[in-house]
């Protein structure tokens, strides 16, 4: 028997060695499974979303967007313009969309005086230390209504794109950083409703819009 003893004693520290590797590898699954699943729900989270989390996590004096967005809203309310400009958070960042007739006449690029006040607000706000670090994307959108052969532009195209870069320009003579900038015309490829037939020229499809990132 007290021979047996050393072979029983083995069995007993190898089926303990085997258990505790088979402990630290169950571990190691878990750990890379939670990892996972972090890394996988990041990838699902909005920019807001996830500069919300940050900010949590951080000191920056940085103006989450979802703050940002209240702030517009308060000014788009003070020039009275709820009709008109449409404040979104998406997750692209914060969308401000502004119907063509409150910025451009008809089949014109150059901004009216009347969209002054509510770009020289958006201007200051652009500015400010807390968002002065951030992007902004300018996009002009028309309808499928092509320009008259009066039309200072051949097509939509260049209107579109027109009307983006001027007021970008304008934004840029209130002292927002040009390289924050960048202009993108989309012509009648990008429509809000669908126009055929007699349904065509819709106010909805003529805007430009403004994505702050």
């Amino acid at each position: 028997m007290q021979l047996d003893l050393p072979h029983q004693n083995m069995i007993k520290s190898n089926k303990g060695e085997s258990q505790t590797w088979m402990m630290s590898y169950s571990d190691l699954v878990t750990l890379l499974l939670a990892f996972f699943v972090l890394f996988f729900a990041i990838s699902q989270v909005d920019q807001a979303k996830f500069e919300a989390i940050m900010e949590y996590f951080s000191e920056s004096d940085k103006l989450p967007l979802s703050e940002l967005e209240k702030v517009v809203e308060q000014l788009v309310a003070e020039h009275n313009l709820q009709e008109s400009v449409e404040v979104e958070l998406t997750g692209e960042g914060l969308l401000l969309t502004f119907q063509d007739k409150i910025l451009f006449d008809s089949g014109k690029a150059n901004l009216k005086e009347g969209a002054y006040p509510i770009l020289g607000g958006i201007g200051d706000i652009l500015k400010s230390e807390k968002v002065a670090d951030r992007h902004i994307k300018v996009e002009g959108h028309t309808d499928t209504v092509p320009l008259s052969k009066k039309s200072d532009y051949p097509s939509n195209w260049e209107l579109s794109a027109a009307r983006a870069t001027h007021v970008i320009r304008y934004l840029i003579a209130k002292e927002v950083d040009p390289h924050r900038f960048v202009a993108i015309g989309y012509a009648d490829t990008r429509l809000r409703i669908e126009e055929s037939g007699a349904k065509r020229g819709l106010q909805a499809n003529r805007r430009v819009s403004l994505i702050i990132r």
